[in-house]
């Protein structure tokens, strides 16, 4: 089905808020959303919400060939989009995905993703809570870090994405949203003394397990293997006082069989900071 969408900011007195979509499809039907803070914006009782929001769409020039000739049929439906994070996502015997794990800013577009990456996840740690209840601690740790790192990262998109708009940026609606959860950019530049081995939980044959990752600010859910090979050993490799004479020559050593692999791995390892 052919759609034609368009999406406009508003900021003013009466509607500090965001037009968030309008679409229309072939045979004439519209469909427009309107974001508001719910904080900052005088909402009226739900049996006039058709007309308050009317109001506040007729005026908008970019809103005219959606409603042209058009009337409000349907139901109007009012929903939080309030950003949610479920501390605890996973017990002995049960498991959070997706929006039950935690819900993230719907205009900045992530949240397809991040259902499908929590819900990725959660067969291994489902796999291991049954099969492995020795791990049941370790599994819990492994899928409440990803989901926090998942909110936290998507949280910071939407940040940057409402940073975006500058011309209502003094509107209490702009003003909450382009400042949260933190000033933490979502890439981090790293150096070399910032990067650590450190043991995180992997998954590893469908199951939750323990293993020594690299950990850095960019990454800090740890990073296990690259191209079938762990990480860490290689890394510990190249900071022993030879590799700084021969870097490339000790990495090939640590591959072992695999020593054909030593300028590529050495080379990423640069690109990332990490020597």
């Amino acid at each position: 089905m052919e759609r034609t969408r368009d999406a406009t900011p508003v900021g003013s007195a009466e509607l500090p808020g965001w037009l968030g979509w309008m679409a229309g499809t072939p045979d004439g039907r519209r469909y427009l959303q309107l974001t508001l803070d719910v904080g900052s914006a005088d909402l009226p009782p739900k049996d006039q919400l058709v007309e308050y929001c009317n109001d506040r769409i007729r005026p908008l020039e970019m809103a005219a060939p959606f409603i042209r000739d058009a009337e409000p049929t349907g139901e109007l439906h009012a929903r939080t989009s309030t950003p949610i994070l479920c501390r605890e996502p996973a017990g002995d015997h049960w498991i959070r995905v997706g929006d039950a794990a935690m819900a993230v800013d719907p205009l900045s577009g992530n949240g397809i993703f991040q259902s499908l990456s929590s819900a990725l996840q959660a067969p291994a740690v489902i796999n291991t809570l049954l099969r492995q209840p020795g791990r049941t601690a370790l599994a819990r740790l492994f899928h409440r870090a990803r989901v926090e790192e998942l909110f936290f990262r998507f949280a910071r998109i939407g940040r940057d994405f409402y940073a975006q708009e500058s011309q209502f940026s003094a509107e209490p609606f702009w003003q909450q949203r382009r400042d949260w959860p933190d000033r933490v950019p979502i890439h981090q530049s790293v150096r070399p003394d910032q990067v650590q081995i450190a043991k995180r939980p992997v998954v590893e044959n469908d199951l939750i397990r323990e293993a020594e990752v690299v950990v850095t600010p960019d990454q800090p859910l740890g990073v296990w293997h690259l191209q079938g090979l762990e990480l860490a050993p290689l890394l510990r490799a190249l900071r022993n006082g030879a590799a700084k004479e021969h870097p490339e020559q000790m990495l090939a050593a640590a591959l072992g069989d695999r020593k054909a692999l030593a300028p590529q791995i050495l080379m990423w390892f640069r690109h990332q900071g990490w020597v």
